[in-house]
């Protein structure tokens, strides 16, 4: 299409050096690999499994020792005898030391509910994790195509850079012939520095989205690298949008519903609250003086069902009836806002394309053409300067803007597959 364009853009990567050349799918392993906001999912994931492993675990026994309805006076420890009419009278001793162990029971349908619900936290994350990724990638792509742009725009700068310092060395030639003016020779000079100074503009912004893709794939800035220079053009224009797709899809909806089940898992481990807890508890006396050993062992359940108490795990459910409606509430919304999203998108993909065709069929090659008729005249002094100056700049500016459609197209195809989640 552009004269030269391919020799421009070889020349233009060899520059470069032999930096290693990453394909887009290149960069998508290494940010699933090794990005560190992805693997704090992971480990969240990891450490709610952790938690759920201990979750039927009852509560520790408890054991204690000391003294029990003994005396104050010690001297009661032991039996005392007394003497009232020749008759000995002996009162046993009191007191006791006493050993006590206790055991609350948990009930079980309740640990199985608070297990279940543990469980359930982690594919929560997993899918979190998922919709991450698909965020980080988006950004990755819209980086990547931004870059293949840039090289592209920068071969169209160079080309115009080259054409322009041509025009210069001509027109000061026919300077001395008094064929050409000053004045179109600094216009000329001015393009030319506009032409250096937009190319430092884009380098330093390719330079940007490579640290940008660099710190999504946890690597050093300097490890820079050069892009593919390949790209493809999807028909995601005429694809079918419907809900089912976007649900099935969507990670941060699956996130969503798993949320969901969640907080219902968590409103049936409420529920279970209103069940007895029980317990055992035993305890050994042993007598002081040489009475008789003694033991105590009784049994305990808790009563969660008193008004006093019951209010707070009822209160509870209550409130977690009304998350997961608020979540359901906000999962339609999504799902309204994507497909709303992707019709619209939709619209901007067909109209891009129809814009590069006019470039690509129409505006282009008539540029090009008027370009060349007008070097041409000039060359054969039958032309200004300026008007084959315009139309080096008329023909740069249309190429610019076919690069930036372009690019624009690529964002939009990006959009389309992180809405869509298709890596």
């Amino acid at each position: 299409m552009f004269k030269y364009t391919f020799l421009f853009l070889f020349l233009f990567v060899s520059k470069e050096g032999f930096s290693q050349v990453l394909t887009l799918d290149s960069v998508r392993n290494k940010i699933i690999a090794q990005n560190p906001e992805l693997k704090m999912y992971q480990n969240k994931a990891k450490a709610y499994d952790a938690m759920a492993e201990g979750t039927r675990a009852w509560d520790a026994p408890q054991i204690g020792g000391g003294f029990y309805m003994a005396p104050y006076n010690t001297m009661y420890w032991q039996p005392q005898s007394t003497t009232m009419d020749g008759i000995t009278t002996t009162m046993p001793a009191m007191g006791n030391f006493m050993i006590q162990a206790k055991q609350m029971i948990p009930n079980s349908s309740r640990l199985k509910a608070n297990q279940r619900y543990q469980q359930s936290m982690s594919s929560v994350e997993n899918e979190n994790k998922n919709a991450s990724a698909n965020n980080l990638l988006f950004l990755a792509k819209t980086s990547y195509y931004e870059i293949q742009m840039i090289d592209r725009k920068l071969v169209v700068l160079e080309e115009a850079k080259k054409t322009i310092q041509t025009m210069i060395k001509l027109g000061e030639n026919k300077i001395a012939y008094n064929q050409e003016s000053l004045a179109s020779i600094y216009k000329a000079k001015s393009q030319a520095a506009l032409l250096e100074k937009d190319k430092w503009m884009m380098e330093g912004e390719r330079n940007q989205k490579l640290y940008a893709i660099n710190g999504l794939m946890n690597r050093s800035k300097d490890n820079l690298f050069s892009v593919d220079t390949t790209y493809n053009i999807k028909n995601y224009d005429q694809a079918n949008i419907d809900s089912s797709m976007i649900l099935t899809n969507r990670s941060d909806l699956l996130a969503m519903d798993r949320n969901i089940q969640t907080m219902q898992l968590k409103q049936k481990a409420e529920q279970t609250k209103s069940r007895p807890d029980f317990g055992i508890e035993y305890g050994h006396m042993f007598a002081f003086g040489g009475n008789p050993n003694q033991f105590t062992l009784m049994g305990m359940m808790s009563v969660p069902i008193a008004p006093w108490s019951s209010k707070m795990y009822k209160s509870s459910v209550k409130a977690t009836y009304f998350e997961v409606e608020s979540m359901k509430n906000q999962k339609e919304a999504m799902v309204t806002e994507s497909i709303t999203m992707l019709q619209g998108i939709k619209t901007e993909l067909s109209s891009a394309k129809y814009q590069l065709k006019l470039y690509k069929e129409m505006i282009l090659p008539a540029l090009q053409k008027t370009y060349d008729v007008a070097i041409l005249a000039y060359a054969n002094n039958t032309g200004e300067l300026f008007m084959a100056l315009d139309a080096r700049m008329n023909l740069q500016m249309a190429q610019m803007q076919y690069w930036d459609t372009m690019s624009n197209l690529l964002k939009l195809q990006a959009e389309y597959e992180k809405q869509m989640q298709i890596y």
